[in-house]
C-alpha cells in the first residue's frame, strides 16, 4: 500500500473515531451542521445508501437536487422567488378592456422556453346576455385560454354571449396562470387524434405507462 493511500485511510479512520467522541464532524468546515458536514465537492465511485428520509413539515422549505449536463448535482430551491423552479404561479389583474372582452393579451413569456396555462379566472362586474339572436336561450360561463402567437404566450378571456350590464363601469379580470419551464419538464410533442365523425375516441397508445 502506498503511503498517500495509507495516510488517507488513517485520516478517514480518525474521522470515524472523532465522530464517536463528538456529535458532529466537518470536512472543509470548522462549524459542521450535521453529523458529517462536507464543505466542497464529493466524488463517490461506489454505492451510496440513504437509510432514512425525514418527512417535510409545513414550515420546512423544500429543495430538489438536479443533475446537470456535466453530471454535477445542483440544488433547486423552490422557495427562492428569483431562482429557477419546476413551475411558476403568476396572477394577472387586467383592467380597462372593452366591457368584459380580452381578445389578446401578450404575456411576453417565451413559448420556446415555457408552457403557460390558465388555472382560474374571474370578472368583478354584473353581466347581461347580449341582444344577439338566440342569446336569451343561452347562459354564459367565463372562457379563458392561452395560445401562441409571435413566439410568446397570449391570453384570451371573455363571457361569450354576455356583456357588462353597465357599459360605463370598468371591470377587472383576475387571471391566475401556471408556467412550466421546458428545461425542467418533459415535452411529449403533439398527438393527432381522428374522431372519425364520432364523439368518442381513444389514444393509440398511452404517453405514460
Amino acid at each position: 500500500m502506498q503511503a498517500p493511500v495509507l495516510n488517507k485511510y488513517i485520516f478517514i479512520i480518525g474521522l470515524i473515531m472523532a465522530g464517536s467522541l463528538h456529535a458532529q464532524v466537518g470536512i472543509g468546515t470548522t462549524t459542521p451542521r450535521t453529523t458529517l458536514d462536507v464543505a466542497g465537492d464529493v466524488e463517490i465511485s461506489g454505492t451510496l445508501d440513504i437509510a432514512t428520509f425525514n418527512g417535510l413539515k409545513d414550515a420546512d422549505n423544500s429543495t430538489f437536487l438536479i443533475q446537470d449536463s456535466d453530471n454535477s448535482i445542483k440544488q433547486l430551491d423552490v422557495s427562492n422567488p428569483t431562482g429557477a423552479a419546476l413551475a411558476y404561479i403568476q396572477e394577472y389583474i387586467i383592467v380597462n378592456m372593452d366591457e368584459d372582452w380580452v381578445r389578446d393579451f401578450d404575456t411576453g413569456i417565451s413559448a420556446t422556453d415555457f408552457v403557460l396555462i390558465t388555472t382560474s379566472a374571474s370578472f368583478d362586474r354584473e353581466l347581461d346576455l347580449t341582444e344577439s339572436a338566440g342569446a336569451e336561450l343561452n347562459s354564459s360561463l367565463p372562457y379563458t385560454a392561452t395560445f401562441i402567437q409571435g413566439g410568446t404566450w397570449h391570453i384570451i378571456a371573455d363571457y361569450p354571449m354576455a356583456a357588462t350590464a353597465n357599459p360605463a363601469e370598468v371591470g377587472t379580470w383576475t387571471i391566475k396562470t401556471l408556467i412550466f419551464s421546458n428545461d425542467l419538464s418533459k415535452n411529449y410533442g403533439t398527438m393527432n387524434v381522428d374522431m372519425n365523425d364520432g364523439t368518442s375516441g381513444s389514444a393509440s397508445s398511452p404517453i405514460i405507462n
